[in-house]
């Protein structure tokens, strides 16, 4: 993994904060019902799914969510999907040096962003 992709990977999880980062490493799918952002997101299947589903426009939707550039959210769908064990390798990393938690949105429903709903 080259370090501009983690160093795009190391934004989301600062924009995810440990709490999610941790939530979303429990993912096991890589649909937007069971992926690393789904349960990082919404904290449970098929929340961000249900949501999405208004919204054309998802990876731009999904960043505006956790405020992060579409960037960065490709290179997570990017990264999880095609390049798992990297990924989970380096969120752990991560969260070895991030142990301490953000207030970050709750784990239930998807609020939606201001900007998206426009």
């Amino acid at each position: 993994m080259s370090p501009e992709h983690k160093a795009l990977l190391t934004t989301a999880f600062d924009a995810l904060g440990p709490e999610r980062v941790r939530r979303g490493l429990t993912a096991t799918g890589h649909s937007w019902s069971d992926c690393f952002l789904a349960l990082a997101i919404a904290g449970a299947s098929d929340a961000l799914a249900r949501e999405l589903q208004k919204h054309w426009r998802k990876h731009y939707f999904v960043g505006a969510l956790i405020g992060v550039r579409v960037q960065v959210v490709n290179e997570v769908v990017r990264a999880w999907d095609h390049d798992e064990e990297d990924f989970r390798a380096l969120a752990s990393e991560w969260l070895e040096l991030n142990r301490v938690a953000r207030p970050a949105a709750p784990a239930t429903g998807v609020a939606t962003p201001v900007a998206a709903a426009m």
